[in-house]
């Protein structure tokens, strides 16, 4: 990935950060693939699936709300250690109480309040470490520049730790369905025991300059006019996490009850659906940096067209082999929506609002992960191809919304060219 390219121009800490930033965000997508398969072995329902992943979610924000408030009690470092940590701790809870219900050990109502409520653990530990890399990114970078590009890194990071979590997840589940999760417990363990040796302890007590430059940020544009000017924006990132999470679980039922599979075949080749995904993901944001060079409004069309191509294949597929070449498309479409969600919000306001901006971003995917398994897996018990339908209908409604924004805004400059 392009963005990963700049991790090599920041110091060794950042680097470091950098490099938790993905994981954080690939450790907590990764139950995304196995969802499916573990649902039907629990006999649990798929909104049940849904219910699990989306109280993930729901604790993150409500905890990112919490500690962002509360924020000044802790340092960057403390946050991003007892996020880590906490997050090791509960994902290995997370993972036995799995294995416990795959042994039939306990009855399918009992797993699943203990699923809930482990996964919302993690969800609560997992919004440390992001307000943490943030908190840490405004006090060692004095200049306004260098911050809103580590800024837009670090949320870049995270975003495609959750495109790597399901393919890492699809390429670990020859060890076992569970051998993903406890894969994910040693990386977080690992990160964990690093950051605890190697963070040096930085004074949290900013400088007056930041603390000034903080203020005007405050007079620039308040709270209600940034989400006027980035509203499109944060529309068009909210459908695609919510498009990222229903290919990610739904399609996981949808190939077991489509094409007659068992758990384990369905699984196995929904991984294989995972790498596909990932190697278009990576040649087309390669191609858009290296060679295309493609403007805001085409990254839209390409991704959105896309999408919907990819929509309609797996919807009128006949073969397992079609719907898998569907996720060619959906590779392409997220490596045009994602880049030009976080451009496009960060145009939306001015540079001394960046910062707010990214925790709006933060909020944006926050919420599609609570939204998408819910909608996702309710429709999904009325009609397999429902969340299908939706999901078409979501991204031509945004296409349309963002298309007509962008027309006034040129309209409009050249009404002004013109005067």
């Amino acid at each position: 990935m392009p963005f990963l390219l700049m991790i090599f121009m920041m110091n060794n800490n950042l680097k470091f950060l950098a490099l938790a930033a993905l994981i954080n965000g690939t450790c907590f997508s990764m139950i995304l693939p196995l969802l499916a398969p573990l649902t039907r072995q629990l006999h649990l329902s798929e909104f049940q699936g849904g219910v699990i992943v989306s109280a993930g979610a729901i604790c993150m924000a409500i905890a990112s709300i919490w500690v962002a408030k509360n924020k000044s009690n802790q340092s960057p470092q403390n946050l991003v250690n007892y996020g880590f940590m906490g997050m090791t701790v509960t994902w290995a809870l997370f993972t036995f109480i799995l294995a416990l219900g795959l042994e039939a050990i306990l009855p399918s109502v009992l797993i699943f309040i203990l699923l809930v409520l482990s996964r919302a653990s993690t969800g609560i530990f997992m919004a440390m470490p992001q307000i943490g890399l943030q908190s840490y990114v405004m006090t060692e970078s004095t200049e306004t520049t260098t911050r809103s590009k580590n800024m837009t890194l670090f949320g870049a990071m995270n975003s495609f730790g959750i495109i790597v979590g399901p393919l890492a997840t699809s390429l670990l589940l020859y060890g076992g369905l569970l051998f993903p999760m406890w894969f994910a417990v040693a990386l977080l363990a690992l990160v964990s025991l690093a950051l605890f040796m190697i963070f040096k302890k930085k004074s949290d007590i900013r400088s007056d300059a930041d603390k000034a430059s903080e203020q005007s940020s405050n007079t620039v544009l308040n709270q209600q006019n940034i989400i006027k000017h980035s509203l499109i924006w944060l529309a068009l990132g909210f459908s695609t996490y919510v498009a990222i999470v229903t290919l990610n679980m739904t399609a996981g039922f949808y190939i077991q009850d489509k094409f007659f599979l068992s758990s384990q075949q369905s699984a196995v080749y929904f991984s294989q659906c995972m790498v596909v995904v990932g190697i278009c993901l990576v040649v087309t944001q390669l191609l858009i940096v290296k060679m295309i060079k493609l403007q805001l409004h085409s990254l839209v069309l390409i991704g959105i067209l896309t999408m919907c191509f990819g929509l309609l294949l797996s919807l009128y597929a006949q073969s397992i082999v079609v719907f898998q070449a569907s996720y060619i498309f959906y590779g392409i479409s997220v490596a045009c929506l994602l880049p030009a969600f976080t451009t496009g919000a960060a145009q939306a306001v001015t540079q001394d609002s960046q910062v707010k901006m990214a925790g709006y971003c933060t909020a944006t995917q926050a919420f599609g992960l609570i939204f998408g398994p819910l909608v996702s897996t309710y429709l999904y018990q009325f009609d397999q191809n429902l969340p299908f339908y939706f999901l078409f209908a979501l991204m031509i409604l945004v296409g349309i919304c963002i298309g007509w924004v962008l027309v006034r805004k040129e309209e409009e400059m050249s009404s002004f060219v013109e005067d």
